[in-house]
């Protein structure tokens, strides 16, 4: 060997050896800490769907959605991260699903309050075209019988 000498590459097979233990575990706390920031903006999301969902027609969806974020947690913290993406993933689901819900319900308030107003009026249309019959047999009333 030239130049090196075997003290050298003994330090060098412990730094690479070193280096392969220390690697993964940088690996996973880097994935752990990305699922960690994944959930808490999730768990953000979910907060921001309570304040969407004025009418509380979505509930027991968003209840789900909790719990669903609380499960990947909990996988977390047992180092299960293929797990944790799937409930993330079924999440990320659930909150499209809620937005929809949210959308429709208010939606279909605004229907109903329209349906709402369209009977008002035909009602009132109802009423106007009875008072004009008989304001009309009233007025027929009395030219027949002037001289």
């Amino acid at each position: 060997m030239t130049g090196w000498s075997r003290r050298t590459w003994q330090l060098l097979a412990i730094g690479i050896g070193l280096s392969w233990g220390v690697l993964p575990r940088i690996a996973v706390a880097g994935e752990e800490d990305d699922l960690q920031r994944q959930i808490d903006t999730q768990k953000g999301s979910v907060a921001d769907l309570e304040r969407l969902d004025e009418l509380k027609g979505v509930t027991d969806e968003i209840s789900l959605l909790k719990s669903w974020l609380e499960e990947a947690w909990n996988l977390r913290a047992k180092h299960e991260y293929d797990q944790v993406r799937e409930v993330l993933d079924r999440s990320l689901k659930q909150e499209d699903l809620i937005r929809t819900k949210i959308a429709v319900s208010k939606l279909r308030a605004q229907v109903q309050k329209r349906e709402a107003t369209l009977q008002e009026l035909r009602a009132k249309i109802a009423l106007t075209r009875k008072a004009l019959q008989v304001t009309a047999a009233k007025k027929k009333a009395l030219e027949g019988g002037a001289p």
